[in-house]
């Protein structure tokens, strides 16, 4: 499994050409040279420039060239364009998830690959109702809808958790110089801390069909002012982008992982993910406990299916398949 990053055709929009140039770019841009690249004019460049400055896009003007501060979330809508099937871009929600879930009613199969975005949630949450602490700007809060067949509630929490992590691993890796390890079921680790969490959720169409909401927390620029401000209990468990040192715009994330999530999800090639998913696990061959349905297991965690969940050999030598969602590691 490889994850493919597309950009649009020469005939795209010169703005999103223009943005995405910028996006890309290590620094300063020389204007010139961008026209030169985009068959362009240095007028045309210097028009699209303040276009997206209006939908709220900054920028460092200096002798060497414009460099892309941030990306204005005015620009994010048309940006996904050529990898969502809808885009909703709020400045403020309560959830992406519960957000998601009101279009894919309104939209039923249509909704797939639908993507909604905030620059903050006010009742964002994860796993076990926990609730996700984000700063608003700092983090990158997004869930993407996947509609799908009859299929088996639990089976689909756990393919789509598992197909995701290595999704956001890879999508992440493509734009940095890190390397993103998984701990089983839903984070992803920097260092032993965590960078990014995944939530899915289910609903049931009124066709029977099974539905789904992928959601995603991911730390960009979480700085060490924000860590003080978050209860002393957890202070020392975020790591960001920012903390290790990688300046990446959230958009640029955004588009990676996405772009990295529609390839796992249409991978009819189980083992790829299985592949990626072993290369980077926390927990192959290590001694845990979990707790399920009020049970403890206690053994070594010897492989992942993509149905059934983590597949435990316990102690007493018996293999046990332990499902994402009502699973929990003992600390």
């Amino acid at each position: 499994m490889k994850s493919e990053h597309r950009t649009m055709p020469n005939a795209a929009p010169i703005d999103w050409q223009v943005l995405n140039a910028l996006l890309r770019a290590k620094g300063p841009t020389n204007i010139q040279h961008l026209a030169t690249q985009l068959h362009s004019t240095i007028d045309d460049i210097r028009d699209c420039i303040a276009r997206l400055e209006v939908d709220g896009c900054k920028f460092d003007h200096s002798i060497q060239g414009c460099q892309l501060i941030e990306a204005g979330l005015g620009t994010w809508g048309d940006f996904l364009k050529p990898i969502t099937s809808l885009t909703q871009v709020y400045q403020q929600t309560a959830s992406t998830q519960d957000a998601l879930r009101r279009l894919i009613e309104h939209h039923g199969r249509q909704a797939d690959s639908a993507v909604v975005v905030a620059d903050s949630q006010s009742a964002g949450r994860g796993r076990m109702g926990r609730q996700w602490l984000a700063p608003p700007g700092r983090c990158l809060l997004f869930s993407r809808a996947w509609v799908g067949s009859n299929a088996d509630p639990i089976h689909t929490i756990n393919r789509l958790t598992f197909s995701t992590a290595v999704a956001m691993a890879m999508g992440i890796e493509s734009v940095t110089n890190l390397n993103v390890s998984i701990k089983w079921p839903n984070d992803l680790l920097i260092d032993g801390k965590k960078l990014a969490g995944i939530l899915v959720e289910t609903m049931t169409l009124p066709n029977g069909q099974l539905a789904a909401m992928i959601g995603v927390g991911i730390n960009v620029n979480l700085n060490q002012a924000d860590l003080q401000t978050m209860p002393a209990e957890v202070q020392d468990i975020p790591m960001s982008l920012l903390l290790h040192n990688q300046t990446v715009d959230r958009l640029l994330v955004l588009y990676s992982v996405l772009d990295a999530l529609n390839s796992a999800l249409s991978e009819t090639d189980t083992e790829k993910i299985l592949t990626q998913w072993r290369k980077r696990s926390m927990l192959m061959g290590t001694h845990i406990s979990i707790q399920h349905n009020a049970k403890t297991y206690t053994g070594t965690v010897a492989d992942l299916d993509l149905a059934d969940g983590l597949i435990l050999r316990t102690d007493h030598g018996s293999l046990v398949h332990l499902p994402a969602v009502s699973s929990t590691i003992m600390t």
